[in-house]
């Protein structure tokens, strides 16, 4: 045997061994990890939404919903307004539920359920006479046998209630959360302190001749609430009219009585991506009509729609059962075998595409599946796909490709893998040594540190900085900037190296107005639960810079000297003098100027500096800013030039008002915690405000030099 051949059957083993090994691996996965997992939850709902566009259910016409064996007679606003019913506060509202209870029975229902708990006796209250849930009584008394009461685990209705229909007639209403927090399945009993009791779902089936599985997966083809729904009024005012109506609506249906306000019982599900549907024009001179979704603008539904979605599935069959952890196993090695096969044979971005082709076939046979009842969780097959392309290149690195090694083990130890990548796939975008480049440096401290250090031990200090700093870094490395350092409670980095960046500005402003943004939100949560936070300054300035490692052999940086790098890390202290969180300098402007709303905050001599250089404040990004912005922007700029040529009074008032303005957005937004916060105007206006005390010399020209005993002087 040649030495060819001998090499090729060796790629053939390890490849065939290596795609074996990771469908073996994503199949074990399947048995030993509990079945569905949380991430499996979140993707069914984007299984109904594939499901919903790919096989539309059509509009929900009349014959649709005369098809439905389920309708809901809802107490909404509208049925608590109107004029029969708007003396009777909401906890005496016995009379309208006989009302429409009687309308519905007599319209021919199958069976009724309240989702209400009737927790109160009305007649045991001051001022309400001793027969006035006597109706009611005598209603739920009739249909017994037909009707279902709401109870909870802790709570039964009053015995009253309770006594009409029969304590075996009272339903449990709580409704498991999926570990996501949504609401998808529903059982037919549940375990309480008394012992396993049915659901208001399977007692309500019962009553009509039909058994509830022990869990029913919500899994609908429309919006919940396109279940048929009738107001509450509506039907009571059809009953007086003797209105044909009411047996159409309700002749041999199940029927759920609940509320439908916007402000309670409502829950997540597994339908927040399905269109809300329309109220329909009304079906008989009594005005009854379907009634749209109470509130368009959620992805929450009332409760009794969860109840009646799980009834309907199981009156028409349509259940969607749950692949077992071996079907689920066997789509996942197949996934992880392929994507393998992928990784071994095909070029990187050549794999990526594969793999993607392979992940969307893969999502669309699941939603066919979805289509016929049957749902095949998705989430470790997914993984499986992604992560076997990765393990099998890595594989034919090992053994076909260490020639790349040198770039990667030269430079992985010290930049982001992003990066690493990058210069790994093109070794000329790197130079070894040192080159003069013009970049975009950053740098971001911490502020607050003394402060906080005194009140927490190291550890908890430590970890909180690290955490602070991690959101810096995120978002340093997520515009492929390159984190050079970290000085203490500070970050430097720096875009347009080791490899060219043509945008290195746009992204380093990008970069540090998202990290003052996460900072400021992550302030905010940590000082509302009592935890301690850090904000953040920020100075950012752009030029040439002498780039590449320094050090020895044995122990070496790659950084960036230069005039650009100093400057930057004097306008880091700038922030504190403005009032805000982000300064640039003047070369930084120029570059994002095109892409960033800016406005000029003054004319600086920094420490160390011979002349003085205008600083900016990004407002943000033009794509994105809004007129008002715009205007504050132009508004500012029409002080700074009233300060500049010591018209301070007029400077003073115009940034006073647009202090205001800005300290009322901020707290609008609540990004002020609550509290009127300082800004760039204020700050400003005093200074202004200080002149015009002690107006300075004759030979002043508006520059502020950072210098405290200078700036104490009125006349600097």
């Amino acid at each position: 045997m040649s030495a060819r051949h001998a090499i090729a059957r060796r790629r053939l083993a390890y490849r065939y061994f290596t795609s074996l090994g990771c469908a073996l691996a994503a199949a074990a996965a399947c048995i030993a990890i509990p079945q569905p997992l949380a991430a499996d939850a979140t993707l069914l709902d984007f299984q109904i939404a594939a499901r919903a566009r790919l096989f539309p259910p059509g509009p929900v016409g009349e014959s649709a919903a005369a098809q439905s064996p389920v309708a809901i007679v809802a107490l909404d606003r509208g049925s608590l307004d109107a004029s029969e019913l708007a003396a009777y506060p909401r906890v005496f509202f016995e009379p309208g539920w006989a009302a429409a209870l009687n309308a519905v029975m007599e319209g021919g229902a199958k069976a009724a359920a309240f989702d209400e708990i009737f927790a109160y006796d009305p007649n045991t209250f001051p001022g309400v006479g001793p027969n006035f849930a006597l109706p009611f009584l005598a209603t739920l008394h009739k249909y017994r046998d037909r009707v279902i009461l709401a109870r909870s685990a802790t709570t039964l209705p009053a015995r009253p209630f309770a006594f009409s229909v029969g304590y075996d007639s009272l339903g449990l209403t709580e409704i498991s959360q999926d570990p996501d927090g949504r609401y998808r399945h529903l059982e037919s009993g549940i375990d309480t302190s008394a012992g396993p009791q049915p659901t208001l779902s399977a007692l309500v089936l019962s009553r009509a001749g039909l058994t509830m599985p022990a869990s029913v997966l919500v899994a609908p083809r429309r919006h919940l609430e396109s279940i048929p729904t009738y107001s509450m009024i509506d039907v009571i005012r059809c009953a007086r009219v003797g209105s044909q109506a009411l047996h159409d609506a309700f002749g041999g249906k199940i029927v759920l009585f609940g509320g439908t306000l916007p402000e309670e019982d409502r829950k997540p599900t597994a339908a927040r991506f399905l269109g809300p549907p329309l109220a329909s024009p009304p079906l008989a001179a009594c005005g009854l009509r379907r009634m749209g979704a109470s509130d368009p603008s959620s992805n929450t539904v009332p409760g009794v729609f969860l109840h009646a979605a799980a009834v309907e599935a199981v009156a028409t069959g349509d259940l969607t059962a749950s692949a077992p952890p071996p079907i689920v196993a066997l789509v996942a090695a197949i996934a992880a075998g392929l994507g393998a096969i992928a990784g071994m044979v095909l070029a990187p971005w050549t794999a990526v595409g594969a793999v993607a082709a392979m992940a969307a076939m893969l999502a669309l046979s699941t939603v066919v599946a979805l289509q016929r009842d049957y749902w095949i969780p998705l989430a470790i097959p997914l993984v499986a796909l992604v992560i076997a392309p990765g393990f099998a290149y890595s594989m034919r690195y090992l053994v076909e490709e260490r020639s790349r090694r040198h770039v990667q083990h030269a430079f992985g130890r010290y930049l982001a893998p992003a990066i690493v990548n990058r210069l790994a796939d093109d070794p000329s975008a790197l130079k070894l040594g040192g080159e003069l480049r013009e970049i975009t440096v950053m740098f971001a401290d911490l502020t607050g540190f003394t402060e906080v250090s005194a009140r927490l031990d190291p550890e908890a200090l430590t970890a909180a900085v690290n955490r602070y700093l991690g959101y810096i870094v995120e978002q340093v490395e997520d515009t492929e900037g390159y984190v050079d350092k970290f000085i203490g409670d500070a970050v430097m980095a720096f875009w347009g190296a080791p490899a060219a960046d043509p945008d290195h500005a746009i992204n380093a402003v990008r970069a540090a107005v998202a990290a003052a943004e996460r900072i400021q939100r992550a302030r905010i949560e940590d000082e509302a639960r009592g935890a301690e936070g850090f904000a953040v300054t920020i100075g950012i300035n752009s030029g040439p810079a002498l780039v590449g490692n320094v050090g020895t052999e044995k122990r070496y940086n790659y950084t960036a000297v230069g005039e650009a790098v100093n400057l930057a890390s004097r306008l880091e202290s700038a922030p504190d003098i403005y009032s805000c969180r982000v300064v640039i300098g003047p070369r930084t402007a120029d570059l994002v100027s095109g892409e960033f709303l800016l406005r000029e905050l003054d004319w600086l001599l920094v420490k160390g500096a011979s002349a003085r250089l205008a600083v900016y404040e990004p407002i943000a990004e033009r794509a994105a800013a809004s007129a008002e912005q715009v205007a504050r922007a132009e508004q500012f700029a029409e002080a700074l030039g009233r300060y500049r040529a010591r018209r301070f009074e007029d400077a003073a008032s115009i940034w006073e008002d647009l202090a205001r303005k800005e300290s009322e957005s901020d707290m609008a937004e609540d990004r002020s915690n609550g509290a009127a916060q300082d800004n760039p105007p204020a700050a400003m206006a005093r200074r202004a405000r200080g002149l015009i005390a002690h107006p300075p010399a004759a030979g002043w020209d508006g520059v502020y030099i950072t210098n405290p005993e200078v700036n104490d002087d009125p006349q600097s």
